[in-house]
Parts: structure tokens; sequence; C-alpha cells
């Protein structure tokens, strides 16, 4: 598929290359499968992480109480 005029380029999260937002690319937004895979290995080795609420930090799973849905 031939990229267009309205294509939307965003950058990679890994590697920072700028690649098209289409269906042609089934690893968007990473340009590549490696460069999405690398991003799993950086999240599960917990080398990145969303901030937190400090309030829970010293919170036991055990003490937030039974859930009920």
């Amino acid at each position: 598929m031939s990229q267009t005029m309205k294509d939307k380029f965003v950058q990679c999260p890994s590697c920072r290359e700028s690649v098209a937002w289409n269906s042609a690319n089934p690893n968007r937004p990473f340009c590549s499968e490696s460069c999405k895979n690398r991003d799993f290995v950086e999240w599960a080795n917990e080398r990145n992480s969303l901030p937190g609420n400090p309030e829970h930090d010293e919170l036991f799973s055990s003490e937030l109480g039974e859930q009920h849905y």
C-alpha cells in the first residue's frame, strides 16, 4: 500500500523513527516487531513504569478488602 498525504505520522516509542499510522503497519505505533518487543521487555523488567499514588505505597492488597462487582 502506498503512503498517502492523509496518513498520520508518529514517532516509534522505541527508536523515534517516523512511522505512518495506518493499517499497513501491524506493529503501530512501533516501526517494527523488534521495537515492539524491545518496549515489552522494558516494561517486563520494570525499567518503564507509571507513577502511582504515594498514599497506597505501603498498602497490601489484602488490606484493600473484598471487592464485589
